[in-house]
This record gives structure tokens, sequence and C-alpha cells, in this order.
């Protein structure tokens, strides 16, 4: 299957003061100065002049993606981190719990939790541990083959994807309520079990359900990973968005486990 490459806008002349922003920002990520990168970037990515999807804007959002992936895998210092000192009884899960998180992106966000043995990390009384706390939200543009991750608004982290051939992908508002690691596939008439080489979807699976007016019979679809990485950026599934293994992984760990008091993650698939 050939790609079909993305479309993008006529180049234009960068707007000025764009240029000098950005290599602002290299800079100052280079020097582990984050927030201080990501600032100057978005800065940059709202000048007048720089269009969404054109080249600047990518380079502006490369910047903020290679800035967001380190706060999101480290302990890094960020505004958008809070800071919890676990007590006698404590659990990861309770904890993710507690502040509408994961144990997966406690894990990713605080060193002190990684284990290569691959064994469950130990907690102990008065130790520190980092989390993002807000509203997570995403955004897919089929036309562009991307999904953008919002974090109370502000654009966060972006990834391509692959959509469904022959525009089966459908547009509208949608809910993620349900998290699903290593996911059976049931197309119609079939359970195909993880690990089999007839399942292509990969390791995770976030359900999408119809919300604020959407269709409500568009049910079925969902973000999830790829046995066949290199349909990534492509018109490929049966509707469904697909993403990396190791990306949607990431993603998978930040989005919070649906139900209770937890917010919805809301889903806007656009043309």
């Amino acid at each position: 299957m050939s790609a079909r490459p993305a479309p993008v806008p006529p180049a234009s002349r960068t707007p000025i003061g764009v240029e000098e922003r950005l290599a602002a920002a290299r800079r100052q990520f280079d020097l582990g100065m984050l927030e201080a990168a990501r600032k100057l970037a978005r800065q940059a990515m709202k000048m007048e002049g720089v269009v969404e999807f054109d080249p600047t804007w990518r380079r502006c959002v490369e910047i903020i993606d290679d800035v967001d992936r380190r706060l999101m895998n480290s302990s890094a210092p960020a505004k958008e981190k809070g800071f919890y000192r676990v007590v006698k009884g404590d659990s990861l899960a309770r904890i993710a719990s507690r502040h509408y998180t994961s144990v997966g992106a406690l894990i990713r966000c605080n060193e002190s939790l990684h284990r290569e043995d691959g064994r469950d990390p130990i907690i102990r009384p008065s130790q520190s541990l980092s989390y993002i706390q807000g509203t997570w939200s995403i955004r897919v543009s089929k036309q562009h083959f991307l999904l953008l991750l919002y974090l109370d608004g502000e654009l966060y982290r972006v990834w391509t994807v692959g959509i469904g051939k022959e525009n089966r992908t459908p547009a509208g508002r949608f809910l993620i309520t349900e998290k699903l690691t290593d996911p059976a596939w049931t197309p119609p008439g079939r359970y195909i079990a993880a690990g089999d080489p007839d399942n292509v979807l990969g390791t995770r699976w976030l359900k999408l359900t119809p919300t604020e007016g959407t269709d409500s019979s568009l049910e079925g679809y969902g973000i999830h990973g790829t046995t066949e990485p290199d349909t990534v950026g492509t018109s490929c599934s049966a509707g469904c968005i697909r993403m990396r293994n190791e990306e949607v992984e990431e993603l998978f760990d930040f989005i919070p486990m649906p139900g209770g008091s937890t917010p919805p993650v809301r889903v806007s698939i656009e043309e």
C-alpha cells in the first residue's frame, strides 16, 4: 500500500520574528530549559502569519513536542506538574485515581519508579511523586494524518496516525470510554485473540463513544496500535485511528481510566 502524502499549505514567507524565536527555543531546549523553550515555540506558533499545519507551524510544534515528550517521561519540573508525598497505606493505583491519572503515567513521570527487571515499582512513605495535572483532550485531523493532544486547551503532543481507507473514519465528537491492554480484535463474526498474527490492533485500545450530537450508531471505533507500523500516515484501516505501538502506549498511559468521578477525555475527529 502506498502512502498518501499529507497535504501541506503552499509555502509562504516566514513571518518576521518567528525564526528568532525558534532559534532561541532550540537553544533553550539544548540547555535543558524546557519550559522556556516551550514558551518561545508557542509564541512563534501563535504569531500573525503562521498558518496551522503549514511548514512553519510544524517547526514550532516539533519543539513543543520534543519538550513535552521529555516532561511526560521524566521528573523534570513544569508548571503543569503537581507533587504528591506518599503516606502509609498508599498504592500507585489509589494515587493515580485521586489525581485523575494512571499508574503508567506515574511511572513515566518518576525515574524513581523505573525498574529494569520489569517488576512492579515499590513506593515508600514520604516519597515524592510528580504527576501531570489538568484536562486532556484530543483532536484528529484526517486530512493531515495527525492526532493532536491538548492539556487544558494548549497543544501538548502531536503524533502521525493512520485513518480509515475510503473515508471510513467518521468525523464527529466522541468520548474515550474504555481502555484495554493487548486487545482482542472482533471483526464481524470473528474473535481474534491478542498475539494472533491476524490481530492488527497492536498493544492498546481506546474506545470511542459518540457524544454531543454525533450519530449514536457510530460504535466500534477506537484509537489503537498496529502490527503494521508502515501503514501509519496512510488511509489504511477499517475506520479506526491507527498509531505505532510505542506511541499509542505513551498516549494510553496519560489517558485516565474512564468512569467514576474522572473527567472524560473528549475526542474531536475532523476532515
